[in-house]
């Protein structure tokens, strides 16, 4: 079994008519000069890299790596696999055998972890080296088609056969230049008509009654076309980049506007299906993507049935667009893990009005928001940091905190302020014990700098040793 092999099949692509996996690895050894195999291996040490700091818990970041040696037998043993076996297995089995297979690529020095919690850990990274080498695949389209037409050609004994399939082939080739032809067309003429929109209605509209909208991106023209009930999927994504791809101002807002009280259920659907399919194409984590998304589906079920909601969701997904299909199990696997955490109330445990904890846990919700909005810790890293909350339990305290941040704020702004008063107070009357430990600091300072010898300024002094304990007697 090959690298393409094993990557094609972990998420069911096969070939129809011909061989994809070798028809893409023929394209690929004529326009990169390079195989699959050294294709992948700059993914992995790619990704790697980008989330070494996943580690951080364990060791310095920086000493993470790829060992190259184990990489290289592990793509050979590939050779020997039983192909058969590995097909047979579900999604999730096969992503991890995969992971087991790749586990000691991965040097994470110093590290305790019993075998299948580094596994677990490991796991997302080794899905999102997969995706990376999807995308890393020639993207220069008219001479990967004439590649793929010359294999297809040459690996087909029945001219028959092999001329109807180049000619269904170049059909749909050229049906998809046609609509792609068309949806440019179409998209041309809606910015000139929203930039028609936008000059008309800024010469009746007071500059400053352009509403929060406007003020919350720093954008008027964004502003207005909010206003004129104009909200899109380019908006939302940039409001996202002005978020600094983060569950951040003013994209909370703006994916709270897609609520049941904002707008109705069938365009805040294809708001979100849409943004979604840009979501997933920019250049961005694979982590930030994901939190985004769960953030959408929070603002977009609130005050709504959520499961009639992400059924639809999920049906939209799979046949508005077409997407890469790792891409659409991402973007699926984000939807099941929002229904295992909903409602976001049921993570928690609601000892008093000040008193709001994990469920099964000791830590306070106030712990978690800290982390994420003053220190900017992301959410992997507060989960590792505590041990005993969920990843799970820490989006859904900050997807609470999304739905609910004029609340969750003022509870937050309350622990803060008590926090405040007890420092002072312990300023003011430290213990007995603070005392004692101030005393004895002072007292080593003032030894310390009593303590050196005065140096003599003449050369011969300077030199001149001390006398022993018999010349002093």
């Amino acid at each position: 079994m090959t690298i393409l092999d094993l990557v094609f099949n972990a998420y069911n692509i096969v070939g129809t008519g011909f061989s994809i996996i070798s028809g893409i690895n023929h394209a690929i050894q004529h326009l990169c000069k390079t195989t699959a195999e050294d294709l992948f291996k700059e993914s992995f040490d790619k990704v790697v890299k980008q989330y070494a700091s996943d580690f951080a818990d364990l060791t310095d970041p920086k000493t993470v790596e790829v060992d190259p040696y184990t990489f290289d037998n592990v793509i050979a043993s590939l050779k020997d696999a039983d192909e058969v076996e590995f097909i047979q297995l579900n999604e999730s089995e096969k992503i991890a055998k995969i992971t087991t297979l790749f586990r000691n690529c991965i040097i994470v020095p110093n590290h305790q972890l019993p075998t299948m919690d580094f596994e677990r850990r490991i796991r997302p990274i080794i899905e999102r080296v997969i995706i990376d080498f999807y995308s890393q695949l020639p993207f220069k389209q008219e001479t990967f088609n004439q590649i793929v037409l010359e294999y297809i050609q040459n690996t087909t004994t029945e001219q028959a056969n092999t001329d109807s399939m180049l000619l269904d082939f170049m059909r749909e080739i050229e049906q998809v230049q046609l609509e792609v032809s068309e949806r440019i067309s179409q998209d041309i003429q809606t910015i000139k008509d929203d930039t028609e929109d936008i000059k008309q209605l800024k010469q009746t509209t007071d500059s400053d009654s352009l509403g929060t909208w406007g003020s919350l991106i720093g954008n008027p023209e964004l502003g207005i076309r909010c206003r004129m009930g104009d909200f899109d999927a380019d908006l939302l994504l940039e409001t996202a980049k002005r978020a600094n791809w983060k569950l951040a101002e003013p994209y909370n807002s703006f994916v709270l506007a897609l609520g049941g009280e904002r707008m109705n259920l069938n365009s805040a659907l294809d708001v979100s299906v849409d943004f979604l399919f840009k979501l997933w194409k920019e250049s961005i984590l694979f982590r930030q993507k994901e939190f985004l998304t769960l953030g959408l589906l929070a603002g977009l079920t609130y005050g709504r049935n959520a499961h009639k909601v992400l059924n639809r969701l999920e049906y939209l997904i799979q046949n508005k667009h077409t997407l890469f299909l790792p891409v659409e199990n991402s973007i699926l696997r984000q939807i099941r893990n929002f229904q295992q955490i909903y409602p976001l109330e049921d993570n928690f445990m609601f000892l008093a009005e000040n008193d709001i904890r994990l469920k099964g846990t000791r830590v306070g919700i106030e712990t978690i928001l800290y982390e994420y909005i003053y220190d900017g810790r992301p959410p992997e890293v507060i989960a590792d940091r505590y041990y005993t909350p969920t990843l799970e339990q820490v989006y859904a305290t900050l997807l609470y905190y999304l739905q609910n941040e004029e609340k969750v704020g003022a509870y937050l702004d309350d622990y803060l302020e008590y926090c405040r008063k007890v420092r002072e107070e312990q300023a003011k009357n430290p213990s007995p014990a603070v005392v004692r430990l101030r005393e004895l600091i002072a007292a080593k300072k003032a030894n310390s700098d009593t303590s050196y010898t005065q140096i003599p300024k003449n050369d011969s002094a300077s030199t001149t040793q001390s006398p022993s304990k018999n010349e002093q007697g």
